[in-house]
């Protein structure tokens, strides 16, 4: 029985092992909340794919924003985001942005540009049930600020 117990916790960590990142698909809207020279709340909906064969949590992380190799501060995931198992999910990520000194006034000069290059950079953990592993995260993409202005959104 002790040996069998032994073997169960090995399979259960090795599955872990192999746990794959879930991955993004696609952008799917953006909603403002609170703003000030501090902080900024808002939302993002994005698809992600998950290609494990079990559900997956996103836990709440913290990120390195910056925009064209300026930093203008650290993103913070509000809320854990669940994955279903195997499956493409829209989610609602609530986020809160921690502006450094002077972002706020960057960030409206990149409002007027027709392309910015945004980079994200930090650790993001992510599990299933009580395993939790801590996956480096570099993510740059090239987006026009007009996508993200809160007053062209059509609802």
């Amino acid at each position: 029985m002790r040996s069998l117990s032994y073997l169960m916790v090995c399979l259960i960590i090795s599955s872990c092992a192999s746990f794959v990142r879930p991955e993004f698909v696609s952008y799917e809207g953006f909603k403002m909340g609170k703003m000030d020279a501090k902080q900024v709340s808002f939302s993002l909906s994005v698809k992600l794919k998950n290609p494990n064969s079990y559900a997956l949590k996103v836990k709440k992380s913290s990120l390195s924003l910056s925009i064209d190799a300026g930093k203008i501060g650290i993103l913070n995931l509000e809320k854990t985001i669940k994955l279903p198992r195997k499956k493409e999910t829209i989610v609602e990520i609530p986020m809160n942005l921690s502006l450094e000194k002077g972002a706020l006034m960057r960030m409206l000069t990149f409002s007027m540009q027709d392309s910015i290059k945004l980079n994200l950079e930090g650790d993001v953990r992510g599990g299933a049930l009580f395993f939790t592993k801590k996956f480096p995260l570099s993510f740059s993409k090239s987006i026009s600020p007009k996508a993200l202005n809160p007053f062209n959104q059509n609802d």
